[in-house]
């Protein structure tokens, strides 16, 4: 039986102080999946939650989206200027972010969300060049992305001493956490997200490509190439310096990853700078 799993079942099981993702969130993926869903549709919605609000409208006048003119001081304005697919990213990092709160000290949480949204954003464009988009969409990547990490946030939060131990250990090294984890505490952080993600509303694919994004090879076919795509972002943040260092270097490179499913090596090339800016905007995001 492994070493945490044991305590780790009761907490999941009784549900209790686990973090759960705000009902705006599924409402606002729902509604954005809708081809007729316009500003005003998408801005009643967000306008029900004040602090999403106070945060979009900053945002939208912010260095990243600024433009000439007087300030935007509506939600409507702040969509029509920021596009559906970004106001959509914003709100659920914003959403979870919330929902996860600020955890404990022994990696910056801050750096670990906007790690998380860069991965979120190079998932999503991996997935339109080798994804079947007709089963899962971009922005379903998008959300499989940025929930890749939460159970690292559950091992921080319920196991801090043996997180710690196993830090201690590792020491300066840059082993990736995912073995030492499976070696030390019985079980991965992608595990652990994966038995936290089963409780909520979302498919299936989600939970079960986070699962094994430290180990794509092992995913079952229908979710293998979302793992895979998931290793690959995770692997490029890391080559371009924009990686966790609690998790350490990746088990595979992204150059191998992004050869096994195809992707020509003038896109990787082309992504580069757009994955820098990414990290900048959701760096903006999470501050």
């Amino acid at each position: 039986m492994p070493y945490i799993f044991p305590r780790l079942q009761q907490i999941i099981s009784r549900g209790e102080d686990l973090p759960t993702l705000p009902a705006i969130v599924l409402q606002l993926h729902s509604v954005l999946d809708d081809p007729k869903a316009g500003a005003a549709k998408v801005s009643r919605l967000i306008e029900q939650d004040p602090a999403l609000t106070t945060r979009l409208l900053r945002l939208s006048n912010s260095a990243h989206f600024g433009r000439p003119g007087p300030p935007v001081t509506s939600v409507q304005t702040a969509v029509k200027r920021m596009g559906l697919n970004q106001v959509r990213a914003v709100c659920l990092v914003l959403a979870v972010v919330k929902a996860f709160g600020n955890g404990r000290a022994r990696f910056d949480h801050e750096e670990f969300w906007s790690h998380s949204a860069t991965v979120a954003s190079l998932a999503s464009r991996l997935w339109e060049w080798v994804g079947d988009t007709r089963v899962i969409k971009p922005q379903d990547a998008y959300v499989v992305g940025l929930l890749h990490d939460v159970g690292l946030l559950v091992v921080d939060q319920y196991f801090p001493d043996e997180l710690s131990a196993l830090l201690d250990a590792r020491g300066d090294s840059d082993a990736p956490l995912g073995p030492l984890e499976e070696e030390h505490l019985g079980i991965d952080h992608g595990a652990v997200a994966s038995l936290l993600i089963g409780r909520w509303q979302l498919p299936a694919y989600v939970a079960d490509a986070i699962y094994h994004h430290n180990h794509p090879d092992t995913a079952h076919a229908d979710v293998k190439q979302l793992a895979m795509v998931l290793a690959a972002a995770e692997a490029m943040t890391w080559q371009l310096d924009l990686g966790m260092p609690v998790e350490g270097r990746p088990v595979q490179p992204a150059a191998v990853l992004l050869r096994q499913m195809g992707v020509p090596a003038e896109e990787v090339r082309a992504i580069i700078d757009w994955t820098y800016d990414a990290y900048a905007f959701a760096t903006e995001c999470v501050a």
